[in-house]
């Protein structure tokens, strides 16, 4: 039996991004690198260098709304896995902890059809 993807093995369905949103450490205001996907449960973002499973960290998210104005949203989140994409570039799947209620409202923006 072939083994199974991780698309194969999530609960929830991603949904991919409609606009770049950048993710930021809370702890330092870095940039830590763009988001790719997400779900209800947990969200994937690249970084350039990669994150140890079981890591948890608060993160700001910064959406580009139009050309004046951005929408921010906080969250803590836990590494659950991080794979290598290209040689300087790591996937980050992690589960969502806590979130605040400007997330919940831009994750239900991105499932919105344009």
């Amino acid at each position: 039996m072939a083994e199974k993807s991780f698309a194969d093995m999530r609960v929830e369905p991603r949904w991919q991004l409609k606009s770049t949103v950048s993710v930021f450490s809370q702890a330092t205001e870095e940039f830590v690198g763009l988001m790719v996907n997400w779900s209800e449960q947990g969200l994937m973002f690249s970084t350039y260098q990669p994150m140890k499973k079981g890591e948890v960290v608060k993160l700001e998210l910064v959406d580009m709304v139009s050309k004046t104005g951005r929408r921010t949203a906080h969250l803590t989140a836990e590494v659950m896995w991080s794979h290598e994409l290209t040689p300087s570039l790591h996937g980050n799947g992690c589960v969502i902890r806590e979130g605040s209620d400007s997330l919940s409202q831009m994750m239900r923006d991105y499932c919105k059809v344009s």
